[in-house]
């Protein structure tokens, strides 16, 4: 599923391979601030939490609460997997601009110079300082198997009691 995450700074779009992973890609990223608007007919959007609704929207589209699904996502080793391949999708750019940039990512062989490209790339379109895409590297790199130092925590906003 192909995404466009709502945000008050700079367009990226992000992918994700199940409902429950891009929500909790959403949480973690943007706290309730942002939401993914699907990019494919007949997907779920996943809306903005900012004012309240998150575990009436989870229960309705998931039928779990919000927390259930943030430990069971980051917890089973498949999912945590999914959620961190979710997490390094995340991409500056409209939908146009990220077959752009597969074009060229396609070509090269060396993962040094991937990443380099990414970083590029990023660097090259970011305009904001909320660096979006650099926070979701950066959660997918400490969720790959063989790291420890990632505490999932539960997203501030969204959890309170202010907002549902």
């Amino acid at each position: 599923m192909l995404y466009e995450i709502i945000n008050m700074s700079d367009p990226y779009t992000i992918e994700a391979s199940s409902l429950d992973v891009a929500f909790v890609a959403c949480l973690l990223l943007g706290d309730g601030q942002y939401g993914f608007k699907p990019l494919e007919d007949g997907e779920e959007e996943i809306p903005l939490f900012l004012f309240g609704g998150c575990k009436e929207w989870s229960q309705k589209h998931l039928r779990e609460n919000p927390q259930a699904i943030l430990d069971r996502v980051t917890t089973d080793a498949a999912k945590r997997l999914e959620l961190a391949d979710c997490l390094d999708s995340c991409l500056i750019g409209r939908q146009q601009d990220r077959e752009t940039y597969r074009s060229g990512f396609d070509l090269i062989d060396d993962p040094a110079k991937r990443e380099r490209w990414r970083a590029k790339w990023h660097d090259d379109r970011r305009s904001s300082l909320n660096n979006i895409g650099g926070r979701a590297y950066l959660m997918a790199t400490k969720l790959r198997p063989g790291t420890t130092d990632f505490l999932i925590t539960a997203p501030r906003q969204v959890f309170s009691g202010a907002s549902g």
